[in-house]
């Protein structure tokens, strides 16, 4: 509690003065980085503040829905490292990097602080858990996924699905159910409502996504083949309508036969 205390406190004086000073908080959130070396020896005793004021950028940062430009998603994978590294035992970093940088764009980032938080927090099961994640639906790499998922769950308050999950992997992967079994975990601990409600957002993108690719199964086992075009899946009355992507875009299907949205989920 007197962490988040000060990290307000910071926050709030950091607001004043910028403030005092008409900068636009557009400016702030992404203004220049020191490099990680140079801040924690900058910093000394007080390097938890300072990862608590990075961390509260970065969730700015986000919750304000500034350019998404790749120039911007690196700034923002920047400053969850930053705050990893000025503070390599605290949580948040590492999970806001787990959770919300593959989304947007910022694989290999995520995967540099992840693997950090692992040397650091080495009984925290989610860590590995979102390396799995990670590996699965983002690299499409199952043997990998299988195997951080294996770690995840040796570890203590595992959730006792892992195991399963980590088996079904190894021999073949299914990815809108996994991904959809992530956000809903995900969830479960999430107490930042503007967050909640970003996560829930995609993940009723994600369902949306199942329910179309259960249809064109259907489809499949009926007619031998895919069709052509998810439209198809209403004219043969698999289904009544092809459903809204929350993020206003389209659903189609790809060259591959997978189901995806103009609007890439953001």
């Amino acid at each position: 509690m007197r962490r988040l205390f000060l990290g307000i406190l910071c926050l709030l004086i950091s607001i004043f003065i910028h403030s005092s000073l008409k900068w636009e908080l557009k400016t702030w959130i992404t203004s220049p980085l020191p490099r990680p070396e140079s801040a924690l020896i900058l910093s000394g005793e007080f390097a938890p503040l300072m990862s608590d004021f990075f961390l509260v950028k970065a969730a700015v940062f986000y919750g304000n829905a500034i350019n998404k430009a790749p120039k911007k998603t690196l700034w923002f994978a920047k400053v969850l490292y930053l705050a990893s590294y000025l503070d390599p035992y605290y949580f948040e970093p590492y999970w806001i990097a787990g959770v919300i940088l593959p989304w947007e764009g910022r694989v290999k980032g995520a995967k540099v602080i992840l693997n950090r938080g692992l040397k650091y927090l080495p009984h925290n099961w989610e860590l590995p858990f979102y390396l799995g994640f990670i590996s699965f639906y983002f690299e499409h790499n199952n043997s990998k996924a299988a195997h951080y998922f294996f770690q995840a769950s040796k570890l203590p308050k595992a959730p006792s699905y892992l195991s399963l999950l980590a088996t079904r992997l190894a021999v073949k992967g299914n990815e809108t159910p996994v991904a959809i079994a992530f956000l809903q975990t995900q969830l479960k601990n999430v107490k930042d409502q503007g967050l909640k409600k970003r996560l829930k957002k995609r993940l009723h993108a994600l369902e949306a996504i199942y329910f179309l690719e259960r249809a064109l199964n259907k489809y499949k086992r009926i007619y031998g083949n895919l069709p052509l075009r998810l439209e198809d899946l209403v004219n043969k009355h698999i289904i009544a309508k092809i459903p809204s992507d929350p993020y206003g875009g389209k659903f189609y299907l790809t060259k591959t036969g997978r189901v995806w949205s103009t609007s890439n989920l953001h």
